[in-house]
């Protein structure tokens, strides 16, 4: 090879690793979707595909951000008019009321999606999910005031009427920020000037900030209180573990490791330190690793392409093996679908012989290679914790009884159910089929009510249970 060759070499390797140093340090808050890009709803996994590409993982993330703030924009735009047409429809009866209420309600939960998947400091975050948050709630229950024969008291206008100032000085931030947006601000970027606890795209964000205009204090006790609001993680347990422990850990999860790059840390709801990894199959992968206790947090990356060398079978054994050692007690797998050559799992603990579905941890499988190429246990260190827990009045024949005779019963097992208003509530969890469609059935075990119904929607992409 010629000298200048050796140079070339040279430069693009050091470019390279200049890119890949950028890149995996862009977790920030919104772990989930910047990392794993969510694809799917419910309980259906969408841990998403980063590129062996640094510059084309740099511009599918700003992609990202860039689409989580234009839903944002328009979920606010939304609310505004829903509750607009709610408080000028004052006379016009209840029924229409309650239908711009419920629709502000979906609204306010769609904008609170759309914040926690920015990568926006903690101040930042908790602040504007405690705003549409509870405006979710607030609406959803003047909606039900409504449909049990009620109306809507001078109190209750009045405080709609104070939401929508919030709404409308939240809207007026967006719009400033959009100008920025249109002129080539990146998101991406900002997020990588960190200071202390914020970020410049933070900074940016809430430059437009009116802080003129005060959050409304609800008038009822609900879900949505601080308490459940602003609950803190969890299930992080063990010592603080130093920059060198961590990377020997991420060293001990995956041995066939042959480069373990440091890229920084990430400051908010979890504080990790990011590795960029590159193992003897030449996959790229980026981890991130908790402070506290050591665990493997997520991690995002891009399998090899060719003939499977492991089954479904191969790909549950290494999950479960994988989030054991990790930490996950008791798991099991309670869903798994593949799409190409990989295997996408969802695995929850056990307790007394009831799945936690709020502590679900997401994987995927690479099935040439075996090694995992997506991970997502955010959820269950952020609710995993000891809980007393009883199975109640309903049998599973009895829950089994209640589905409609014209499904087909699959199975049915004990669950304890995330529901509307941040509830968890045991039940009897019922797979059925009907029409070659599979339904899943959430029976109170307490009162034998039906809670929930989940349908699997099946697309290009996988399944999705909605």
């Amino acid at each position: 090879m010629s000298e200048l060759n050796k140079k070339e070499n040279s430069v693009l390797k050091s470019e390279k690793k200049e890119n890949k140093k950028k890149t995996g340090a862009i977790i920030g808050l919104s772990i989930a979707t910047a990392v794993l890009g969510l694809s799917t709803i419910g309980l259906g996994i969408g841990l998403g595909v980063a590129q062996n590409n640094a510059m084309n993982y740099k511009t599918d993330l700003e992609n990202v951000y860039n689409k989580n703030f234009y839903n944002l924009l328009d979920s606010v735009n939304n609310l505004d008019t829903k509750l607009s047409k709610t408080l000028s429809s004052e006379s016009d009866g209840s029924t229409y009321q309650r239908k711009m209420l419920m629709e502000a309600s979906k609204n306010a939960s769609e904008a609170e999606i759309s914040v926690s998947e920015l990568p926006l400091s903690q101040s930042d975050i908790q602040d504007l999910i405690k705003l549409v948050n509870q405006i979710s709630g607030y609406t959803s229950t003047l909606a039900e005031k409504l449909a049990s024969g009620g109306t809507l008291s001078s109190d209750d206008i009045k405080s709609l009427k104070e939401v929508q100032e919030s709404v409308r000085a939240l809207k007026n931030q967006l719009n400033e920020f959009e100008k920025k947006l249109n002129k080539g601000y990146s998101i991406l970027d900002g997020s990588l000037d960190i200071d202390k606890d914020s970020n410049g795209f933070s900074r940016t964000f809430s430059a437009n900030k009116d802080n003129n205009v005060e959050y409304p204090t609800m008038i009822y006790d609900g879900p949505f209180s601080d308490s459940v609001v602003n609950s803190k993680v969890k299930g992080l347990t063990g010592d603080a573990v130093t920059k060198s422990e961590a990377s020997e850990n991420v060293k001990k999860y995956f041995k066939n490791a042959v480069d373990v790059d440091y890229q920084g840390e990430t400051k908010g709801r979890f504080e990790t330190y990011n590795f960029s990894v590159k193992n003897s199959d030449d996959e790229q992968l980026y981890i991130q690793v908790s402070k506290i206790g050591g665990h493997i947090l997520t991690i995002s990356g891009a399998g090899e392409s060719g003939e499977n060398n492991i089954d479904m079978a191969g790909a549950k054994d290494i999950a479960l093996k994988f989030a054991t050692d990790n930490g996950v007690e008791n798991a099991i797998v309670v869903w798994s679908d593949s799409i190409d050559n990989d295997v996408y799992l969802n695995i929850a603990p056990t307790s007394n012989g009831i799945i936690l579905y709020p502590d679900l941890v997401k994987v995927k499988i690479n099935m040439t290679s075996g090694t995992i190429v997506g991970y997502d246990s955010t959820t269950y260190f952020t609710n995993h914790v000891n809980r007393s827990l009883s199975k109640g009045k309903l049998s599973l024949a009895d829950a089994k009884g209640r589905v409609p005779s014209t499904f087909e019963i699959v199975q049915a097992r004990y669950a304890l159910s995330p529901l509307d208003y941040n509830r968890e509530v045991v039940c009897v969890e019922v797979e059925a089929e009907n029409d070659d469609s599979t339904y899943y059935f959430y029976y109170n075990v307490e009162s034998g009510s039906l809670e929930n119904v989940l349908k699997v929607i099946k697309t290009d992409n996988g399944n999705l249970l909605m």
